[in-house]
């Protein structure tokens, strides 16, 4: 403890320059902490759950927007990677309507997305990837997989039956003979 001017410290006083110098490395820190995992995340270097559970980190797509093939937007809530480079407006297309020209970032809490149609390698849907379509949820059979649900390489998921644990005779209870 130490006093000053008869106040008590419990810590010893610091300068106002040094917070405010503090704070300041403190943000430019978080800055560039941020601006480290949108590079990364671009580069591949997370998986979708990771990248998704940051999505203020990336930048909102609009009609001025200009990047490079692996950039990340947001548009209407979700996350969307380019699949290549936007150079100009003519480009540049609204992710969520143009999914020839963008990948879904998947949502984690979401454990079957809406299918949407692949168009190539880069969105094609692996074995185990769960999906819906048509009311209905599905699981992908094999790799690679770009057909509809339905037609080929989906089987329809079911929920597993809830398991009943075994009753266990009560105490007391009179077996029945034989038994």
């Amino acid at each position: 403890m130490s006093e000053q001017n008869g106040i008590k410290y419990l810590t010893p006083p610091r300068p106002v320059s040094d917070i405010q110098r503090e704070a300041r490395r403190n943000t430019s820190a978080q800055e560039v902490a941020a601006l480290m995992f949108v590079k990364m995340a671009q580069e591949e270097q997370f998986d979708e759950t990771t990248i998704s559970e940051h999505p203020d980190l990336f930048v909102q797509w609009d009609e001025m927007w200009r990047g490079k093939k692996g950039d990340i937007v947001q548009d209407e809530g979700k996350l969307y990677r380019s699949i290549h480079d936007v150079t100009d407006a003519g480009q540049n297309r609204k992710p969520s309507e143009t999914p020839s020209m963008w990948t879904p970032i998947g949502n984690p809490l979401e454990e079957f997305p809406e299918w949407v149609q692949p168009i190539g390698a880069h969105d094609a849907y692996s074995k185990g990837a769960k999906t819906s379509h048509g009311g209905k949820k599905w699981v992908s059979e094999v790799d690679g997989n770009t057909w509809e649900p339905g037609v080929y390489g989906w089987a329809e998921y079911s929920e597993p039956e809830p398991q009943e644990a075994p009753q266990e005779p009560q105490e007391g209870a009179l077996e029945e003979p034989g038994e």
